[in-house]
């Protein structure tokens, strides 16, 4: 008979989300455009096992989607959305536009 209680404990999930690393994942698929989960964790700086817990999070939010390549290979895609909160959020030259103001601002 299976334990229910041990497999609850087993299933990891993301308790906490870190925003470093939802930047550093949308940022690298952004740039890359397709990648597959094993080439982002490693860019990344990410163990697989953590990178796939954030991959199902930005699933689930409807920020990246898997798609199959030509070899039977699942790739991951931001969508509109993901390349949105990218453009909106983590994009470094749309920083400084918000943050710097010129002499005739004041």
């Amino acid at each position: 008979m299976i334990n229910l209680n041990r497999l609850k404990r087993t299933k990891r999930e993301l308790r906490r989300i870190d925003w470093k690393t939802v930047k550093r994942v949308v940022s690298t698929l952004h740039h890359n455009a397709r990648m597959k989960k094993s080439l982002l964790a490693t860019t990344c700086s990410m163990g697989y096992d953590k990178c796939r817990l954030y991959i199902d999070w930005l699933e689930m939010m409807e920020l990246i989607r898997k798609e199959t390549n030509d070899d039977g290979y699942e790739e991951l895609i931001l969508t509109e959305k993901g390349r949105s909160l990218y453009r909106k959020k983590f994009n470094v030259e749309n920083f400084y536009e918000r943050r710097s103001h010129g002499i005739e601002d004041f």
